[in-house]
């Protein structure tokens, strides 16, 4: 059964250039990489984009952004996700903070928001290895991103408030918290895990952008989460 991978904000389906394997298959979002933008750009409208692209049900797994999308895909989507892997993105946000980094990116351009973004996304450790591939390209792919596209998304994900529909979530989930990740805390991670009728909780050591910092653990995480699936 062949594995979507669905990628953060701001980067493009490259970040998934070491997991994918066999017929698995890495999309990007409107706007992103070779994808065309769309209008308008909401969490609906990111998790119909998606479905239309599966043909049959695949094993979703989100980051971030793509998390967010990946709980909308499972509720409004559900006969293409067999099982769905949400990382390190939670059931809501803050409609305050999103709407300020909108606000932010929107007034100063990518280069006036890139440096808070990485240090959300990754450890102090990382930011400061000047070779730290993972850094390189998320510093790379975020100046090159359109700042109004940037803060069009920042104001969707300002809507995205699933807490209360969990339950509702029927296909096997796993939820991936980094042990790091101050974007996302791991409590949040946690209830949102025993929330999910059918989740389970993995805790991988790193921060929010774990597949850039921790490739390895991530992918064991999945290939844990595939191996779950299977034995049902």
């Amino acid at each position: 059964m062949p594995t979507v991978y669905l990628h953060a904000v701001g980067l493009d389906k490259e970040l998934w250039a070491g997991s994918l394997a066999g017929e698995d298959i890495a999309l990007d979002f409107p706007g992103f990489g070779s994808e065309p933008s769309v209008e308008p750009i909401s969490m609906t409208v990111l998790a119909d984009h998606i479905a239309r692209k599966l043909d049959r049900p695949y094993d979703v797994v989100g980051l971030s952004l793509g998390a967010m999308v990946t709980q909308h895909l499972a509720l409004r989507h559900p006969e293409v996700v067999r099982s769905a892997i949400i990382a390190c993105g939670g059931p809501e946000t803050s409609p305050e903070v999103s709407l300020q980094r909108a606000r932010e990116s929107r007034a100063g351009g990518m280069a006036s928001v890139l440096e808070t973004t990485l240090d959300r996304w990754f450890t102090p450790g990382a930011l400061a290895d000047a070779g730290h591939k993972g850094v390189e390209y998320a510093r790379r792919r975020l100046l090159a991103d359109d700042p109004e596209l940037f803060a069009r998304y920042w104001e969707a994900m300002a809507e995205h408030n699933l807490t209360e529909r969990l339950a509702e979530i029927a296909v096997p989930a796993t939820v991936i918290a980094g042990s790091d990740d101050h974007a996302v805390p791991l409590a949040v991670m946690k209830d949102m895990a025993e929330r999910i009728s059918n989740g389970r909780l993995e805790i991988v050591e790193g921060p929010h952008m774990l597949p850039l910092e921790n490739r390895e653990g991530f992918n064991l995480a999945v290939e844990r989460h595939l191996e779950w699936v299977a034995s049902k």
